[in-house]
């Protein structure tokens, strides 16, 4: 195929029990604008047929592409894990990340590298999605997060860092885009955890010194279906003591109990993951109003916190 496009970029599809969706997912990233791919599939001993899907799909594709990969292992890693083995396999300049249930819009790519052009340090990237549910049908054209418009706004990664301590804002992984390098440097997602992988990744990114960049426009269309792993009821318990686990490891390095922001951050993750109640009544909501951060986070016009 035709490479006259540079930089090589490496899309890295992640699945588990993906078949129902990715061949969207594949199809999405073969109709690209942009034409110089790495195409690598990570699979995380999927059960149902989702490897052979992939494998028959790239057999038949990969003329579309510079190289493809298909990495698969013998039992379950989890989320971490199994990005981390795609990221390392990576040889492109840039790094595409993507699950096997969302799709690329056609010019995802090359809308990234257009605002790389008219920002030459930006090295990690986030955008906006399209929300579709799991027909294809559009939800939310673009969806508006102003807890991101906020802290992509601050003026350094170090500035990035001590708010993300305080609120891991919701970073829309699929939006990601990024230099190899960064990945490098950062030492990827933690593998301690299994489900979150974000968030440990971002902290590190930004323990870096880089800050993280966001370009105001769509490039994924993210799908919302009740069983997806970011939605899913049966994995609730897992997450919140993961979350818990990344603010004592991760979060906790950042803040300051002398400081009056951060000690009511210690506050509001007492309330999220210690706090009982008291006759079977919590109300969280409203002992939230308690905390400077949350009005701090107001005045700075964050209504959705």
């Amino acid at each position: 195929m035709n490479t006259t496009n540079t930089p090589l970029v490496s899309v890295v599809v992640i699945t588990y029990n993906s078949s129902k969706f990715v061949i969207e997912t594949l199809e999405s990233v073969k109709a690209q604008t942009w034409k110089n791919i790495e195409l690598i599939v990570s699979d995380d001993a999927s059960t149902d047929c989702t490897v052979q899907l992939c494998s028959d799909w790239i057999g038949a594709n990969k003329s579309h592409f510079f190289t493809t990969k298909l990495i698969t292992v013998p039992r379950n890693t989890g989320i971490p894990s199994n990005i981390n083995r795609g990221l390392r396999a990576a040889t492109g300049d840039w790094v595409k990340m993507l699950s096997g249930d969302d799709k690329l819009m056609g010019n995802c790519i090359a809308d990234n590298f257009e605002y790389a052009s008219r920002f030459p340090d930006a090295s990690f990237i986030i955008s906006d999605v399209r929300e579709i549910d799991e027909n294809s049908v559009l939800i939310r054209d673009k969806v508006i997060n102003d807890g991101v418009i906020f802290f992509a706004n601050l003026p350094s990664a170090k500035k990035q860092l001590k708010n993300y301590s305080r609120w891991p804002v919701f970073l829309n992984t699929p939006t990601f885009f990024c230099k190899k390098e960064i990945w490098e440097m950062s030492g990827y997602c933690d593998e301690e955890f299994r489900i979150y992988d974000d968030m440990t990744a971002v902290l590190n990114v930004m323990a870096q010194g880089v800050k993280l960049h966001y370009m105001n426009k769509p490039t994924v269309e993210y799908r919302i279906y009740p069983s997806s792993i970011s939605r899913s009821v049966k994995v609730d318990d897992i997450r919140e003591k993961e979350a818990y686990r990344i603010f004592k490891k991760y979060q906790t390095q950042h803040l300051n109990i002398f400081n009056p922001l951060d000690l009511s951050v210690y506050y509001e993750n007492w309330l999220r993951f210690k706090y009982k109640g008291f006759n079977g009544r919590k109300g969280v909501a409203y002992l939230r109003k308690l905390s400077l951060y949350y009005w701090y986070l107001r005045m700075s016009g964050v209504k959705t916190y």
